[in-house]
């Protein structure tokens, strides 16, 4: 039997993601959109007004049949905040942000993080920021973490990461996140570019979409000594993210790197610097387009967006992707396929680690697991008293 105080947690979250997705609805309307009758919403909407969550807003034009128009309800733009951060080897980069994606406060610094003493260090970030952040006079919705590894986003075990040294299955969710009293997830740096895209572009309802993401400092070439580009995919597949059986979805290597023992992800010689010559990034960029194409093709991907260090190759690569589409494709036509640079840049894995905890939080765009489902609600935190 469900407990009255956990239905009423989940139906506030529940309305908060309501108002969150469509902006400004009535009291009527959620009931509508909820299944739940008049009186449990303003039971509901009556505790959020009370903390300031819910405000109520400019009246809603009245209905066809006219009568007593309807006061708005809108969610407090200034009541929640969420952290997001991208962890490397030798940096971080976090940020802050409302619930309309606006950026409160960013920062990149320089940092190392090893697998040796993640927990510490990650511990101690989150609780460095948050210190500097209650300025803001904001609730802490949750902490979202992107990196480079393999992560099983349900147990939220870190499998393996070469950028940051783990070769251990990592248990981040014992290790860390229990540390803290509000929601703290980890996802996989390309995946959590895909849901920033998903969660802040709701209204469009992406459903089968790509987010390339490429960088330039996670490896470094022996001969040269000059960091090399790598490369990480995430899928949104039928409005979800696509982590694959064990994870690994998104994992890139080049069918051109036919040497089987090879764990380079692009064909190019050894020692070639794609930062110090245009031709080698030209070549670097034309190997993975190719490969990419025949993946938009096969899964007749509808949307493209590509994220990182964007700005080298930025003036050539959509029309390169665009012409290998085009030559892969049966038809020569790329016309199903839209291209264009996520607006993020080098904050996209960040932004999208915060937009997963939006949606874990709220409770919508993805449902929980049984085993996530049988806690209690992941706005708890903030409405215990609710």
């Amino acid at each position: 039997m469900t407990h009255p105080r956990r239905t009423r947690l989940i139906n506030s979250s529940r309305v908060i993601y309501r108002l969150w997705l469509e902006d400004q609805l009535s009291r009527a309307d959620l009931a509508s959109r909820l299944g739940l009758n008049k009186s449990s919403i303003s039971n509901i909407v009556n505790g959020l007004l009370e903390r300031e969550i819910v405000q109520e807003n400019t009246m809603l034009d009245s209905s066809p049949k006219g009568g007593r128009r309807a006061i708005g309800l809108t969610l407090n733009k200034e009541y929640f905040m969420v952290i997001g951060m991208e962890i490397r080897s030798d940096s971080y980069t976090a940020i802050a942000i409302d619930l309309d994606g606006d950026v409160l406060f960013s920062e990149t610094e320089p940092k190392g993080f090893t697998a040796c003493s993640f927990d510490e260090e990650i511990s101690a970030l989150i609780e460095s920021l948050c210190r500097r952040l209650a300025s803001l006079r904001r609730h802490l919705l949750g902490v979202g973490i992107g990196f480079s590894g393999i992560i099983d986003g349900e147990s939220q075990i870190i499998n393996r990461s070469v950028s940051l040294g783990f070769r251990q299955p990592f248990d981040f969710k014992t290790e860390v996140a229990s540390r803290f009293p509000f929601p703290v997830f980890l996802e996989n740096d390309a995946n959590c570019g895909a849901w920033g895209e998903m969660v802040f572009q709701k209204k469009r309802e992406l459903k089968n979409f790509l987010f390339i993401l490429i960088e330039f400092w996670k490896q470094y070439e022996a001969l040269s000594d000059q960091p090399q580009p790598t490369i990480g995919l995430g899928f949104g597949l039928n409005g979800k993210i696509y982590h694959g059986s064990s994870g690994q979805a998104g994992e890139f290597k080049s069918i051109f790197n036919r040497d089987a023992f090879s764990s380079k992800q692009v064909a190019l010689p050894a020692g070639t610097s794609v930062m110090q010559s245009e031709t080698a990034l030209r070549d670097y960029i034309q190997e993975i387009c190719e490969n990419i194409a025949f993946l938009i093709n096969t899964l007749d991907i509808e949307q493209v967006f590509i994220g990182g260090n964007i700005e080298p190759f930025k003036s050539f690569m959509p029309q390169m992707l665009r012409m290998a589409i085009e030559g892969n494709s049966l038809e020569h036509s790329a016309a199903h396929c839209q291209i264009q640079f996520s607006s993020l840049g080098y904050q996209a894995v960040s932004f999208g680690a915060a937009a997963l905890i939006i949606d874990r939080v709220l409770m919508h765009i993805e449902p929980f697991s049984d085993d996530v489902a049988s806690q209690s609600s992941r706005l708890s935190h903030l409405l215990s008293d609710a």
